[in-house]
Parts: structure tokens; sequence; C-alpha cells
């Protein structure tokens, strides 16, 4: 009589099982130096509260920025403004990573999966991206290698698939876990390495209203005056020769200079005899209807496809509040209370405005470099723009 075989094969079954389960959870307990499950945190006990400095490293580049007075700035530019919402958002990803597979990787497989770390000699191609987080003594609170990111179907993003790509997940390697690596569900949206990437963009000349635009340059064919006389009137060349037919459709880009632009970079203060701005090739005094606000910008040597910039900025507004004239029978033309409301309103009006001013004047001097498309209405000759 035969012997019913399933017993021994159900016996072998939760053996083999059980065994894969107990070599699965050891894996799953190694993050860190304490346990841990999928779906848990990656790094364990990070407080994004405590991060005063980061350091991001691969292959080509490194960038820093550190938290000082309060707020984000970029050491290698001199302690220019950081963008702040990109430094939240990098530490709000490394807060949110959570496991979503764990895995042992010898040093030959870590160059497969992008996790050698950089600096070290390997080639680019088997680098990831070095991150290290520290608090304001500068002790590292957490530091880890990000490595290739892959979607649902196993593929690189952006890698041809016949199905549609899903979640990604993301190869990391913390600081202190061996030969232990994980995949991050979601992982890092971007680690940027590029020093001037981490520079805040918003901080720098934004002008409103022109009424005018003055441009000084070398020549008297590179010298013009464009203005107008409300915010919405045509533009005008003032002072113009005998036989100059002004086009103000060719000016257009002239009546809202520098209200979008932006820089590519900012130079150092050991830049400054390259930058020449004190010979600049162009020098602009731009007007505005509010505020009286004057922008008075010094266009240096040009650099690539760039230009030395620098700008200064003023405005002048009322410092005390004017009172409406008094009724005919002499008695004011306030009330006490409409007085007080009249007078706080003012002063909170005021406050802003002294703000406004204080933030546009925070960089003013500094050395910039701008794209040479971004200057080319002040950078355009008299002659460009008049009628053909």
């Amino acid at each position: 009589m035969k012997k019913n075989p399933f017993p021994i094969l159900l016996a072998v079954l939760a053996v083999s099982g059980g065994a894969a389960y107990w070599k699965y959870s050891r894996r799953a307990g190694t993050i860190g130096k304490t346990p841990a499950e999928i779906g848990k945190e990656v790094l364990k006990d990070f407080r994004a509260a405590d991060v005063s400095a980061i350091t991001l490293k691969d292959a080509k580049s490194e960038a820093v920025v550190e938290l000082k007075d309060g707020k984000w700035i970029v050491p290698a530019r001199e302690a220019f403004p950081a963008a702040a919402d990109s430094v939240t958002t990098l530490i709000d990803e490394a807060f949110s990573l959570k496991v979503a597979e764990v895995q042992r990787a010898g040093a030959s497989q870590l160059g497969t999966i992008k996790l050698k770390k950089p600096g070290e000699g390997a080639p680019e191609t088997e680098t990831g991206t070095y991150v290290d987080f520290r608090d304001s003594s500068g002790k590292s609170i957490a530091s880890l290698t990000a490595g290739k990111i892959l979607t649902s179907d196993g593929g690189a993003p952006g890698s041809f698939s016949m199905s549609p790509q899903g979640p990604k997940t993301q190869y990391i390697k913390v600081e202190g876990m061996g030969d232990t690596v994980v995949k991050a569900r979601d992982g890092f949206n971007k680690l940027e390495t590029d020093v001037k990437n981490w520079l805040d963009k918003s901080r720098f000349i934004k002008t409103t209203n022109i009424k005018s635009v003055t441009v000084t340059g070398p020549t008297p064919e590179e010298s013009w005056k464009i203005h107008r006389d409300t915010a919405t009137s045509e533009l005008k060349l003032a002072a113009p020769a005998a036989g100059e037919d002004f086009d103000a459709n060719k000016a257009a880009g002239v009546g809202s200079v520098f209200s979008f632009a932006q820089f590519a970079d900012v130079a150092l203060t050991a830049d400054a005899a390259k930058a020449a701005l004190d010979k600049p090739v162009r020098t602009v005094v731009i007007d505005s209807f509010d505020d009286s606000y004057t922008w008075t910008v010094k266009v240096g040597a040009a650099e690539g496809d760039n230009h030395y910039f620098s700008y200064t900025v003023d405005a002048k507004f009322p410092e005390t509040r004017t009172p409406p004239p008094a009724k005919e029978d002499g008695k004011p033309a306030e009330t006490e209370e409409e007085k007080k409301k009249a007078d706080e309103e003012f002063a909170k009006t005021l406050a802003d405005k002294r703000k406004k001013l204080a933030d546009a004047q925070s960089v003013q001097n500094r050395i910039f470099l701008v794209a040479k498309a971004a200057l080319e209405p002040v950078l355009k000759k008299r002659t460009d723009y008049l009628k053909d």
C-alpha cells in the first residue's frame, strides 16, 4: 500500500516557507540600529526640526546649504539666500522615506544599483548621491546614499515599457547599515548637487509699472531714454533727434524690462575685477510709478552666455499720514474713531512698504550673472528702436 505523499509535501513546504520567512524577517529588522518593518521609516528617529545643514554630493559636484539666524543660506555663494522651499521639500522627502523592500548587497553589487559612495574612486555610472543631514553643532543626524530609481514594472523612469509605469522606488543605503540596502517607496524627487540651483531665484530685481528707462552706454548711439506719461500709455523716445521716428512696438520689451528677470548664478566678491562693474557696458536707471521706486543697474563684462550684473534700489513714500481737510464749519473731517482706524491702516501699509523695500535691498550690490537674452532690451542701440 502506497503512502500518501501530501503530508510529506506539506511538511517540506512548511519548513522551507518558515526558513524563508525567518530569513526575510532578519533582513527587515536591520534598518539602522533598531528593528524596522516594511512600511516603516527608512531613517529611524529622524527629526526634521533638528536639521541645520545639508550636504549633497555626487560624482561631479557638491552643494551645501546651512541654516543661519533662522534662514537657509548657500555658504559657497557668500551666504546668499537659499531656496527655502527646496530645502524643506528635501527634508520632508527624507523624513517620509518608507521601507518597501529590504535586501543585502555586497561591495560588488552596489555599483549595479548606483549605491557606491561618490568620492571613493568608483565610476560615475556606479555612484549615487550622498546626502548628509547635520544638526546645529555639525553632528550628523542621518546620512545616506541614494541610488537607482525603479518604477513598479521594474524599469528605470523614462525607459520603454509596454505596461504603464506606477509608483517608483529608490535604492537607499543608510550609513551604518553594513551590507543592508532598502528599496524606499517614492524615494527622492530630485537631489540637486549644483550649487547655483540652490539659490533663491526670487531674490532679484523685479521692476513694476515702469515710468522711464534711461540707458547710458559708452557712445551716444548706445544711450537713450524711453518713457511714458502713465502706466498704460504708449512708450515714447525722449528728445528724439531730427529724422528719428520711434517704433513703440520694437520697444515693447523696454516697458517691462527686468519685471520677470532671473539670474543664472551669483558671483563672488573675488570676481569683482573680472566683472568690471566699475566700467559698465551699460548703466540703466529705471523709474516706476509705484512709490517712486528707482532701480539703478550696471551691466558688466560678458562671461560666456551671461553678463555680470549688479543693481541698487530705492523708493520714496510718505512717512506720515496727511489727514483730510477740516469741514466748512471748521470741525475735523474725521471722528476720533475714524482717525484711529485710518492711522492704524496707514501704519500697517507703511510697515509693509518698508519691509518690501528692505527685502529688495537685502541683495543689492551683489554680483549676479544674467543671461544676455534677458539684457537684450537695454543692450540695444538707439537706432534699434526706430522705424525701418
